[in-house]
């Protein structure tokens, strides 16, 4: 038998399976299930421009999101600082980057959650400009508890680190020809207010309801400072939404991680509908190195376009409010000479 006559009996063996009308199920449901996942997975940042030389700060760049950002953008060229508090993981990062590109890239340790250990980090920095700031690192589903410094953990951690570590560097990013401040926020501050009398949320805790606050301090900070940098400097300030995103870690407090029945059942409904790391990244790069934002400040993005956050977020009063709080907050450990917006 030859190989056609080969060939022809496979065919013959199959014809009974490819005349069933189950065969076409099949090839619907696959498609539909590739239809959801692309449309989940978001656009991919249109933007190939490279960032040589640019000096490049991300929090939270030991996995996740944090993580395939300074990877790409250290493959463009940048100058990344990988500012995270597992800092083993951090330098794992950083040999990946010196690797693919022989980029540029180092390490240095920081808790987000410690305004002390942010104030050090800022001191020990051995760079005379940022020209990039990426505020990425973030917890969820967290349960009831202060800092040493007395803050809720998701506010201190997503926000008020964040916040600090802004204002200490704006010096730095004052000195690049177009500094850019980027701040992952969510989709879930649009379900969130802040009562700025009791930001702790000691009076009516949720770690879902804390997580959502905490976002949209987020917002808030970014479009109320950007009203105060763009007349009289070069930076801009963004927000993200980088969707909703498996492999981050931020989920194995919540729910669908409550026990290994219910991961079990949920694995493949994240893997339609949640992001992966590199999906969720492509926003953050994208305000990184697009040319085309130069004069963007002030917004809210989501994959990769310009959107409209929650009615909160764009509240004049609760902004300047919020952001004349969190300046008193963070007094203390503003001790580094003109750190702050009037400097």
């Amino acid at each position: 038998m030859n190989q056609y006559q080969n060939v022809e009996k496979i065919f013959e063996d199959f014809r009974p399976y490819l005349d069933s009308y189950w065969v076409y199920v099949v090839g619907i449901i696959l498609g539909i299930l590739t239809a959801i996942r692309s449309y989940m997975g978001g656009s991919e940042c249109p933007s190939n421009q490279r960032i040589d030389g640019k000096i490049v700060l991300i929090t939270g760049a030991s996995s996740g999101i944090g993580k395939e950002t300074a990877i790409e953008l250290g493959r463009r060229g940048g100058r990344i600082i990988l500012a995270v508090k597992n800092t083993v993981s951090g330098n794992k990062v950083a040999e990946k980057i010196r690797s693919i590109s022989n980029g540029k890239a180092e390490v240095k340790c920081v808790d987000l959650s410690s305004l002390k250990s942010v104030q050090n980090l800022v001191k020990n920095l051995e760079v005379d400009r940022i020209d990039i700031l990426i505020n990425n690192a973030g917890i969820a589903f967290h349960p009831f508890e202060k800092t040493e410094e007395g803050f809720e953990m998701h506010f201190a951690t997503n926000y008020l680190g964040h916040f600090l570590l802004t204002q200490l560097l704006l010096p730095k990013l004052k000195k690049s020809d177009q500094g850019r401040i980027i701040n992952l926020s969510a989709r879930a501050h649009m379900l969130s207010s802040i009562n700025l009398d009791d930001l702790n949320q000691e009076q009516k805790f949720t770690a879902r309801g804390a997580f959502a606050q905490s976002k949209l301090a987020l917002v808030l900070m970014t479009i109320y400072m950007s009203s105060l940098l763009k007349d009289n400097t070069k930076i801009t300030i963004n927000a993200v939404d980088p969707g909703l995103v498996r492999g981050t870690g931020n989920t194995r407090r919540s729910p669908i991680s409550s026990t290994y029945l219910m991961k079990t059942i949920m694995q493949p409904w994240m893997w339609l509908l949640l992001k992966n790391p590199v999906e969720g990244a492509q926003t953050s790069i994208y305000l990184a190195v697009s040319p085309d934002l130069v004069n963007q400040t002030g917004k809210y993005f989501s994959d990769c376009e310009l959107k409209t956050p929650s009615e909160n977020a764009e509240n004049d009063y609760l902004s300047k409010e919020l952001y004349e709080k969190s300046m008193a907050l963070i007094q203390p450990y503003m001790s580094l000479k003109n750190s702050n917006l009037s400097s």
